[in-house]
């Protein structure tokens, strides 16, 4: 599972993800389009 978001890390880990992505947290927002 890959919820794409760090926010939702919690939600990856109650659902037994095992592959969380947490990009944002480390490296920031991306600017948006």
């Amino acid at each position: 599972l890959s919820m794409g978001m760090s926010h939702d890390f919690e939600v990856a880990i109650e659902e037994g993800s095992t592959c969380v992505r947490i990009g944002m947290a480390i490296f920031g927002e991306r600017p948006r389009r």
